[in-house]
């Protein structure tokens, strides 16, 4: 069965949620994939092997994660290229020039899509220029980022993913500062021809990473109204903290009533920037059923899991969707 456009089917059916799938990176991870790398979960595809053994680890590793969010009830799942930036890719392996990055990003779609079948929906998935830094999750760009060519640095992926019909929606993930915010914002449909979205790395406190409120994040998508992107079809917050995530949502809700949403938090274990590892936390303060409820209420239209949540998280999350929306 082939899919709708999303964006008629967002458009058409007020009550549709999907669900998005949950970490894939630490999926992999947790499967022994060693991820620990500049270009975090693009890793197991630089690796010939999988390109040339059908039956190498990588491979049947990489398939069997989307086969379990999908056995979970996912109906929308991500390309696996948040760290896949040319700059990434070309500093931090053996593929050095665009036609090579190109072939590569080609066949990493192509395989998702082979993956996941004609019916779900794939999201291209663009970490922030922040990522190839790791500062997405402080937002310190340094002293100007107003003065940063974020276009440079995303236009071989977004190029990429723009021609790619496999593609359905580009995923703007984890941004966590105003100034990449606005920039984004700022392109027109020759630079953006696709339906995308935003994701927001939101502080457990309410704010982007950066300090901005998401009342000033509101104040500036309304601004820009009459020039936004017509293919600008979602905001949200992802990589946020579990516990917080619905009154985030309810906020950015409050302030954009008619913005459709998505969110999908971690699983609300905390990250240690310094030590880069996951500590478990006794205080995830909810279930699923009860915050994806509250995200519905407050204008949801795609909800998932982000790092640490697992096919578990997303049978969970799926079962509440059914139930909610």
């Amino acid at each position: 069965m082939e899919r709708p456009p999303l964006k008629e089917l967002l458009r058409d059916n007020s009550k549709q949620v999907l669900v998005l799938d949950g970490g894939q990176g630490t999926e992999l991870e947790n499967r022994g994939i060693n991820v620990a790398n500049p270009v975090w979960s693009t890793i197991p595809f630089i690796n010939e092997s999988f390109w040339l053994d059908k039956s190498s680890f990588y491979r049947n590793t990489v398939e069997d994660v989307f086969k379990d969010f999908i056995a979970s009830g996912a109906n929308i799942l991500m390309t696996i290229t948040y760290q896949a930036s040319f700059k990434s890719v070309s500093e931090n392996t053996p593929i050095k020039d665009l036609s090579q990055y190109n072939d590569l990003l080609t066949n990493i779609v192509k395989f998702c899509r082979s993956c996941i079948g004609p019916e779900r929906y794939l999201i291209g998935s663009i970490g922030p220029w922040g990522a190839h830094v790791c500062c997405e999750f402080t937002g310190d760009y340094g002293q100007h980022p107003e003065n940063i060519d974020y276009y440079q640095y995303f236009k071989p992926q977004l190029d990429n993913f723009n021609m790619n019909e496999e593609v359905d929606l580009i995923g703007f993930e984890t941004i966590p500062n105003i100034h990449e915010v606005e920039a984004i914002l700022s392109w027109d449909e020759k630079i953006l021809s696709k339906p995308f979205y935003i994701g927001l790395s939101v502080h457990k406190t309410g704010v982007l990473r950066d300090g901005t409120t998401m009342e000033e994040v509101a104040d500036l998508i309304k601004r820009r109204e009459d020039k936004l992107n017509p293919n600008f079809l979602l905001l949200g917050i992802n990589c946020v903290s579990f516990n917080e995530s619905a009154d985030i949502l309810q906020q950015l809700h409050k302030c954009l009533p008619n913005m459709p949403l998505l969110v999908y938090p971690n699983s609300g274990e905390i990250y240690d920037t310094e030590l880069k590892i996951w500590k478990q936390s006794a205080d995830k303060l909810h279930s699923w059923d009860s915050m994806v409820r509250r995200y519905i209420e407050n204008g949801a239209r795609i909800v998932g899991g982000c790092c640490r949540t697992s096919p578990k998280d997303i049978a969970e999350v799926s079962v509440a969707v059914d139930k909610y929306s």
